[in-house]
Order: structure tokens, then C-alpha cells, then sequence
């Protein structure tokens, strides 16, 4: 298995047993949530740029939100590579995007079969937004769990995994929090990322989505956040945490 960030927060170059793949690419100028005012936000280091990419086949977004589903990124990329999508970001690609291919990954029962690979959604039980999905990536021997804003798998969801041991666990370790209004404890921080890999007990943890971004607009003024110390993380027993700080492949 083979991983390269592609900007510093939650954009990656995956190769799983042979296939590769992007996921929520964000690579151009700033994401903005629903109005500026409200939230706009700015990578604080250059990402890879689009002209830059290494080859992939097609290309995964976990959630229907500018950060994961930067529509400006996706104009610029192959149109004719497939996109493959959790619920709610399927419903929003299929709109803005209506003549390319994308399919979804199911979130209750059932699997996307693509190039060798198995992609499961995991929906939590949240009902209105943010939901915040996950996501379940088996190859022949290895898995990645892919978390972005954390999460915790019932008992139910927690059977849907391949297998007792995945391969990597890629979750959040920041605690990010709004006011309900503006969707609350928007990632749940080093304690659920922890409760989290007690239940799916990954060989290897990487982080994502705990770039300390440039922000402005409102979300920017009531957010109260909490970045982890990536020193402690590599020190705690048994996490087995890979710290990533730039954009070199690394093989796990």
C-alpha cells in the first residue's frame, strides 16, 4: 500500500493492491460553506497541483461538503475518470456534474466492487446535517479505514468490516467545535479517534483533516479548536501512529 497527501488536510493519492485512487481532492484556491461570510478557508502550504497528480483511476469523495467535494478542483479534473460517492455527496454530484459517471458506495447493506477494490459507507445516526460519513477500503490483503471527522461504529456497522484487523485507520485527532446552529462538535477530537481504533483495531494510524487552515468569516470567530501534538501521538503505546507532515509517498 502506498499513500501520498495531496495538501496537508484531507486530500490523499492511495495505491491498494494495485489500484490507484484519489480521495476529496482539494487542490485549488479556498472552500467556502454555503456564503463567505459564514465560512471561507484557505490551505495554509501549496498543495500538489492538479498538473502534478500521480497517475489514479478514479477518484473517491467521502462527504458533499467544499472541503471534501471541492467542485472547482473536480472541473479540473479528467472528466472521464469515474467518481465514486458516499450518500450524500453522490446526491450532490449527480447535480452538478450530470454527464460523468459516479457511483455510489452503499451505507447500510451491500459493497462497491471496483478495480480489485470493495468500498463500504458507514452512516452515523446523526439525521440532519452534518453528517460526517466513513468509509471502508478492502484490497486482496489489506484495508484502510478512512475517518475524516471520526467516528463510532455500532455494532451492526462494526460487522461490516472484512476483517478483525485492518491494514490503516486515517482519522482526525483535532477537536473542532461550533455552536449547535453551525453543526456543533464538527470533529470529535483524540478521544473518539482512540475509542475508535479500540474497535477496529488497525496495524498503522495516519492523520487527516488537522490542517490548522486560514480561516475567516463566522465559523472562524465562534470555532473553539484544539490541534493534537503529533510528538505524543507517536509516543503513545500501541497506536503505531505515522506522522506525515509533507507530500512524500510512503509504503505501508
Amino acid at each position: 500500500m502506498k499513500l501520498q497527501r495531496l495538501n496537508l488536510d484531507s486530500s490523499w493519492h492511495m495505491a491498494i493492491s494495485g489500484t490507484s485512487f484519489i480521495i476529496d481532492p482539494w487542490l485549488i484556491g479556498s472552500e467556502v460553506d454555503g456564503f463567505k461570510w459564514l465560512n471561507e478557508q484557505w490551505h495554509v502550504k501549496e498543495p500538489v497541483s492538479v498538473e502534478d497528480l500521480p497517475d489514479y483511476d478514479f477518484i473517491v469523495i467521502t462527504q458533499p461538503y467544499e472541503d471534501h467535494c471541492h467542485l472547482e478542483t473536480l472541473r479540473e479534473l479528467d472528466e472521464t475518470k469515474p467518481i465514486l460517492a458516499t450518500q450524500k455527496a453522490f446526491k450532490r454530484l449527480r447535480n452538478k456534474f450530470p454527464a460523468r459517471k459516479i457511483h455510489l458506495i452503499p451505507h447500510v447493506e451491500g459493497h462497491l466492487e471496483w478495480h480489485g477494490l470493495v468500498f463500504k459507507g458507514f452512516r452515523p445516526k446523526r439525521l440532519i446535517d452534518p453528517i460526517y460519513f466513513a468509509l471502508s477500503i478492502e484490497g486482496k490483503n489489506e484495508s484502510v479505514f478512512y475517518a475524516p471527522h471520526g467516528f463510532t461504529l455500532s455494532e451492526k456497522q462494526l460487522s461490516r468490516l472484512a476483517t478483525d484487523e485492518v491494514s490503516l485507520m486515517i482519522t482526525t485527532f483535532t477537536d473542532f467545535r461550533l455552536p449547535e446552529i453551525l453543526g456543533g462538535h464538527v470533529n470529535p477530537g483524540i478521544e473518539n479517534a482512540m475509542l475508535l481504533h479500540a474497535q477496529v483495531n488497525p496495524l498503522h494510524v495516519i492523520n487527516t483533516h488537522d490542517e490548522q487552515k486560514k480561516m475567516k468569516g463566522l465559523v472562524a470567530k465562534t470555532a473553539k479548536v484544539e490541534y493534537p501534538d503529533y510528538t505524543e501521538l507517536s509516543g503513545r503505546p500501541g497506536l503505531n501512529f505515522i506522522d506525515i507532515q509533507d507530500y512524500q509517498t510512503i509504503d505501508i
